[in-house]
C-alpha cells in the first residue's frame, strides 16, 4: 500500500474508533497515517466532557490524531475549537457528513448541506480563528446529489487542507449505490485537495480507487478498517488479533467507570463492526454474554476462528449498526 504514496487515513466511527481502539490498532497493526476522532459536540452549553477525554493528548500518544467537530451554530463550533487549541491542537476536521436523522434533521452533519447560508456562517466564524487549519468531511448533499455545488465555492472561505467526500447523499445513510459520477464532477471542480471515503472493505478496494483516481490527496477508510484492523498489516497473525482484542479489554477496563455490565456492553458493541465474518453461533454467544467471564469465553472462541472470520461473508445480523 505504501508504494502508492497516498496517505491512508482512519475515518471516525462513533462508538468504535475511540482512543482505546486507535491506540490498539496503532500498536498491533499500524499502517495508518492519521486517525480522525469521532465528532465532538456541545450539549447543555458546554463541550461534552467525554469527547474532550477521548482526544486528550495523553490518551493518544504516538499517533497523529485529528479531532472532529459537529455543529451548525458558529458559537458552538468556536467553543470546541477553543477547547482543542487549549489542548495543543492546530488541526480540526469539520463534520458535514453524518447522515443519521437525529443529527441531520437538526441541520447538522450532512443535513447542513441543504443550507449553504449556515455553512457559510460556520466557515466564516472558524476561518477567523488564528492558528488553526481545517479539513472537511462531507457527502454529496443531504437530499439531492448536486447540493455540493453550492457548498464547494464556500471552501474558499475556509481554505481546507482537504475535503473528504463520501459519494452518497445523507438520506441514503450507508445504503444504495455510490454516485461516482457526482464524485468525479466534484473532484474535477475542486481547487482543494480531495480525499475519497466510502465502501472500501479491502486493500484491493483501496488500490482500485487509487488506480482510478491517482491524484487523490488520500483515502479515508472507516468500516473496512473497523471490521479488520489488520487491513494494512499483510503479515498479521491470529495472535495479533487476540492481542488487539486484549488491549481493548484492558483499555476499556481502565477507562469505563460503569462497572462490569457497562464494560461487557461496550465490548459487545465493538463486535458489531469487528470481524463481521464471525460464525453466527460464535457471534450470538458474544451478544448473549451477561458477565465478563461469559464474554471472555465467547470472545476467545470467536478469536480462535479469526482466520475464517476474515475470509467469510459477513452475517446480516452481525453487520455494523453504527456506520
Amino acid at each position: 500500500m505504501k508504494d502508492n504514496k497516498i496517505q491512508l487515513l482512519a475515518a471516525p466511527l462513533q462508538g468504535v474508533t475511540d482512543n482505546v481502539w486507535r491506540t490498539a490498532q496503532h500498536e498491533v497493526f499500524g499502517g495508518v497515517d492519521a486517525y480522525y476522532a469521532p465528532f465532538m459536540r456541545v450539549e447543555h452549553g458546554e463541550v461534552r466532557r467525554k469527547d474532550l477525554r477521548d482526544v486528550d493528548p495523553e490518551r493518544n500518544a504516538d499517533i497523529t490524531l485529528i479531532p472532529q467537530i459537529l455543529a451548525c451554530q458558529p458559537d458552538h463550533a468556536l467553543m470546541m475549537v477553543a477547547a482543542l487549541k487549549n489542548m495543543g491542537y492546530s488541526r480540526v476536521d469539520i463534520n458535514l457528513g453524518c447522515p443519521f436523522p437525529p443529527i441531520a434533521l437538526h441541520r447538522k452533519g450532512s443535513g447542513m448541506l441543504a443550507y449553504p447560508d449556515l455553512v457559510k456562517a460556520l466557515f466564516e466564524a472558524l476561518a477567523a480563528v488564528d492558528g488553526v487549519t481545517y479539513s472537511v468531511k462531507m457527502r454529496l448533499g443531504w437530499d439531492r446529489n448536486d447540493q455540493w455545488r453550492d457548498i464547494l465555492p464556500l471552501m474558499d472561505i475556509l481554505k481546507p487542507c482537504h475535503i473528504a467526500v463520501h459519494p452518497r447523499i445523507g438520506k441514503q445513510q450507508y445504503k444504495g449505490e455510490l454516485d461516482m459520477e457526482q464524485f468525479e464532477a466534484l473532484f474535477a471542480a475542486s481547487t482543494w485537495p480531495v480525499v475519497y471515503n466510502g465502501s472500501m472493505r479491502s486493500v484491493e478496494d483501496i488500490e482500485n480507487i487509487i488506480q482510478r483516481y491517482p491524484t487523490l490527496a488520500a483515502v479515508m477508510v472507516g468500516s473496512g478498517l473497523a471490521a479488520n484492523p489488520g487491513m494494512f498489516a499483510p503479515n498479521a497473525t491470529p495472535d495479533d488479533y487476540r492481542r488487539f482484542h486484549d488491549l481493548l479489554v484492558e483499555g476499556y477496563t481502565a477507562q469505563l467507570n460503569g462497572g462490569e455490565a457497562q464494560l461487557v456492553r461496550h465490548l459487545q458493541d465493538i463486535w458489531q463492526t469487528f470481524l463481521p465474518g464471525t460464525e453466527h453461533k460464535l457471534f450470538k454467544a458474544i451478544r448473549k454474554s451477561r458477565t465478563l467471564e461469559q464474554y471472555e469465553k465467547a470472545a476467545a472462541a470467536a478469536l480462535a476462528d479469526v482466520e475464517n472470520a476474515l475470509t467469510a461473508k459477513p452475517k446480516e445480523d452481525s453487520q455494523n449498526l453504527l456506520v
